[in-house]
Formats: structure tokens, C-alpha cells, sequence
């Protein structure tokens, strides 16, 4: 459905519009700092002209602003910190995104080298308040290492920008940002012009050296090189470069996009051995139209032995292949992906999930697998609710009394459900641990939450009152008001809960 805002600009005539903008323009500095610099990224996306790197500083700067001289002017603060918008300050740095993507180096650059001096430049005033502006450093050092390995870019450009980003590092290394542009700095210094570089390129030589790829920067260089590679469309030197560092998803992700998805599915299969890469091969089977392929590789990658360190990986797999595999009418694959995304999470969200996927013949053994793996594991955020949600009260309680990883404090919504469940069958369960639950409360005093406590002890007598033990809550309640006396909110609250009763 179309915007009624952009139905009513399209509506506009051409000089309407234009007379619109100009007129918000004069006198809303940050629209018109925000218009030069779209325009001049469409402009030179469209023309193929070399971008001017000034509108692209002014507005980094003006987004930056706050953390200047004028700061009552520019921003406001309160307690989250300096007021910077940090989408817009992302919005800018991924104008140089379809450059990057075209080969474009000196455009990207044209970009990104005015909003990282920026950046460096604001850092140390931005430093003390930083909460997640740093995140930023990290993708400008990417996209710079990129960009600056792309055709266009002259070795003598390289020297000059590398002694640029040295100097922004020296500015912000005291600040939180040691290695703000380490891989850029690196990217620039080395180029392409490595010994034995070019042989690999050429796949004269299988493999790197180590001392390229055997530590952190070598391998972040190594995958700017190979970004940049495929950016300006060499493929051959992408696959020959990619082989060497031992990179196999890179390799069997490029060999789909090259049309040679039966090499990349072989080699796969004697050289994945994480969900990750396999995803990402899923991932291009599935663009290039190969869906069966896919689906293939994705149940074949939740086979293999599961990896505690990559649990993320192959959670986003599963997760993949049951959403795309419902949608295809595959329910054996989804159910598959459904029981492996449980496993990695154990979340009450991925166990419905599951539920929903099966028929009444189905479910019952998937179910039962679901429980056990539930059960066994050694820590599951919902472990709780999932079993109330079954009827397993005696099994939640189990779990609460060994304390393997369930919720223990009295803050559960879990716990209290599970004491409001319990309470007709195990009285005598549900007193005990709600009193256990409101005792530290009251006995240290922690009067912000006294009506916590008395909740519990509500809880408390629900399950005398179903045990037909009135007379025995009455006392309890009695002596506890008699031994907090003097705690005079704790009292009244607790003398309500009696009359309540």
C-alpha cells in the first residue's frame, strides 16, 4: 500500500516539488546538509562521475556536532547520554554500500574516509559517554579495507590514506578504540603487492602463507581481498584466493554463483563442517533457484555432530529451513528444522513451533524427544512454562527442587505460575516454597518489595485454604505479624492479606 505522504508528492508537479524542498531546505540546515549528500550519491550512482567528498563530511560532522564547542546549542542530555542520531550517522556510512558492490573504490572512499575522520576526530569527547557509537569503527574498517583494494585506487592513494588512518588511530587509541582502523591501515599498506600474492591469484600456488592467514588481521585481510574480488566481478582469482586460506563456504557459495552448483554441493559435502557456511551455500542454492539443492544442504548440515560454539549458526539454519520448508509444504524437512532449532534454544516460542507443524499421528514422539531433550538439558529459559503448558507439574517441581538450571528467584512469573498450578495437588510443596520465597524478603527488610513477599504468602494460602487448613494459615499469619512489629509498612500489608482473607 502506498505512503498517502508519497501519494501526495507524486501528485506534485515536478516544479512544486522542487520548490518544496528548496523552501525546507533554507532554513533546515540538517535537511539540506541530508539532501546534498543523497543526491550526490544517486547523482554519481547514475552518472558514474567521481563523488565529492564534502557533502559527505559536512553532514558526518554536522551528525557529530553535539560532542563540539556548542554543545547546549546542538543536543540535549539526559540519561542516555549525548543525543546523536546514530541511524542517520549508519544511513550516511551505507551510502557507499552500492559502490562497493559496483567495484566503485574511489566513490566508496569519497564516503567513507570523510565520516571515519569525522568520527576519529569527535571520538575522544564521544568515548565518555559511548554506548554503542563504537560499533561503527569496526564496519568503517571493513568497508575502507574493501574499497581500497578495488581497481582505481593507485598505490601512492593507498600510502597517503594508510598515514591518515595511522594518524586517526593515534587520536583515538587512548579512547576504548585501539584497533579502530587496523584492517583499513593494513589493507592499504599491503595492496595487493605481497610476495606470492599474485601466484595465488593466478592458482599457481594452492596455498597462503601463514603468516597471512594464521592470525586475526591476516584473516580479516584476507576477506577484504576476497569481497573486493568479487566485487569487480574476478571470479577466478576470488575462487583461487578463497582455496588457498581454506575458506570451503566461500569457495562453494561463489562456485553456485558461478553456475557450477554440483562442484559446490561435492565439495561441500568433503569440506563443511559448520552449520554457518552451510547456511550461506543453503542460502545461494535457494537464490539461484535450486530449491531441492537447498533444502539438501541445509538438512544435511543439521545432521552433522553438533558444536557448542556454533550454536547460533545452526540455530539460524533451522530456523531457515523450517520457515522455507513449511512454506514449500515440505513438514518432514520443517519438522526436522523445528526439532533442531528447539535443541539449540530450548525456547517456548521453538517447542510451539514445533507443535504446530505436526498432526495428531506426529506429534506425540516428536513431542516426547522435545520433553526429554527439555529435561536433560542443563539450562532452559522456559524449561517452566513449557512443562505447565503440558500438564507436568511433578516434573516442574523436580526441577525446581535440584535447581538445574530453573529460575530460583522470586521474581519468576514462572515460579509463581507454577506455585498457582501446583497448589490443588501439592499443598504441602507450594507452602513450603512460597514461604521460602517470602522469608528473605521480610526478615532483611526490603521494603521496595514487601508486596512481592505478600504475594507469595497469598500464594501460600491458597494452598491451605485447598488443603482445608484455614486455622493453621491464620496462625502463620499472626505470627508473622507479631515478629515484624515493627515493620510498620510490611504490617499493614500483612494485616490486609489476613483480612483479605
Amino acid at each position: 500500500m502506498t505512503d498517502p505522504l508519497e501519494s501526495l508528492l507524486r501528485a506534485l508537479p515536478a516544479q512544486d516539488l522542487v520548490d518544496l524542498i528548496a523552501r525546507r531546505a533554507s532554513f533546515d540546515g540538517d535537511f539540506l546538509l541530508w539532501v546534498e549528500a543523497e543526491l550526490a550519491a544517486k547523482d554519481a550512482q547514475q552518472t558514474g562521475d567521481l563523488l565529492n567528498p564534502e557533502p559527505f563530511r559536512r553532514r558526518a560532522q554536522a551528525l557529530l556536532a553535539a560532542v563540539g564547542q556548542d554543545r547546549t546549542r546542538h543536543r540535549r542530555w539526559d540519561r542516555h547520554g549525548w543525543d546523536i542520531d546514530e541511524a542517520e550517522f549508519a544511513a550516511l556510512i551505507e551510502q557507499a554500500d552500492p559502490f562497493l558492490a559496483a567495484g566503485d573504490g574511489p566513490n566508496a572512499l569519497a564516503i567513507l574516509v570523510p565520516v571515519a575522520q569525522a568520527l576519529a576526530e569527535s571520538w575522544p569527547e564521544c568515548a565518555e559517554w559511548d554506548e554503542t557509537l563504537h560499533e561503527f569503527f569496526p564496519q568503517l574498517d571493513r568497508m575502507i579495507a574493501q574499497a581500497v583494494l578495488m581497481d582505481g585506487i593507485s598505490a601512492e592513494v593507498r600510502e597517503e590514506l594508510a598515514e591518515r588512518m595511522s594518524d586517526w588511530q593515534d587520536r583515538v587509541v587512548d579512547y576504548g578504540a585501539e584497533d579502530a582502523f587496523a584492517v583499513a591501515t593494513l589493507a592499504a599498506t599491503r595492496g595487493w603487492d605481497e610476495p606470492g600474492l599474485d601466484d595465488v591469484l593466478r592458482g599457481r600456488n594452492a596455498n597462503w602463507p601463514t603468516d597471512a592467514a594464521g592470525d586475526w588481521y591476516g584473516s580479516a585481510l584476507v576477506q577484504a581481498r576476497l569481497a573486493a574480488l568479487e566485487a569487480m566481478a574476478r571470479t577466478d582469482e576470488y575462487l583461487h584466493l578463497a582455496r588457498a586460506t581454506g575458506r570451503t563456504g566461500e569457495t562453494c557459495v561463489m562456485l553456485v554463483k558461478c553456475g557450477r552448483s554440483n562442484e559446490a554441493i561435492a565439495l561441500a559435502h568433503t569440506g563443511l563442517h559448520d552449520p554457518g557456511p552451510a547456511h550461506r551455500l543453503a542460502r545461494a542454492l535457494w537464490d539461484a533457484g535450486q530449491h531441492e539443492a537447498a533444502f539438501d544442504i541445509a538438512a544435511w548440515a543439521l545432521a552433522l555432530p553438533r558444536n557448542r560454539s556454533a550454536s547460533a549458526d545452526r540455530y539460524a539454519l533451522a530456523c531457515w529451513l523450517r520457515t522455507e520448508a513449511e512454506a514449500r509444504c515440505r513438514i518432514d524437512l520443517a519438522v526436522l528444522a523445528a526439532h533442531a532449532a528447539f535443541e539449540e534454544r530450548l525456547t517456548r516460542e521453538d517447542y510451539r513451533a514445533a507443535a504446530s507443524l505436526c498432526d495428531s499421528t506426529t506429534w506425540p514422539p516428536l513431542r516426547a524427544q522435545l520433553l526429554q531433550c527439555l529435561l536433560d538439558a542443563a539450562y532452559a529459559p522456559d524449561r517452566i512454562d513449557i512443562l505447565l503448558d503440558e500438564g507436568m507439574i511433578e516434573e516442574a517441581i523436580g526441577v525446581v527442587d535440584r535447581k538445574d538450571g530453573a529460575p530460583h528467584g522470586p521474581f519468576s512469573d514462572a515460579l509463581k505460575r507454577l506455585a498457582r498450578e501446583a497448589s490443588q495437588t501439592q499443598g504441602d510443596w507450594v507452602i513450603h516454597f512460597c514461604t521460602t520465597m517470602a522469608t528473605p524478603i521480610m526478615v532483611e527488610g526490603r521494603s521496595n518489595d514487601y508486596d512481592l513477599a505478600v504475594d507469595w504468602l497469598e500464594l501460600a494460602g491458597r494452598a491451605y485454604e485447598n488443603l482445608d487448613r484455614w486455622d493453621e494459615w491464620m496462625s502463620s499469619l499472626d505470627a508473622l505479624i507479631d515478629t515484624h512489629r515493627r515493620k510498620h509498612k510490611l504490617r499493614r500489608a500483612l494485616m490486609a492479606l489476613r483480612g483479605g482473607r
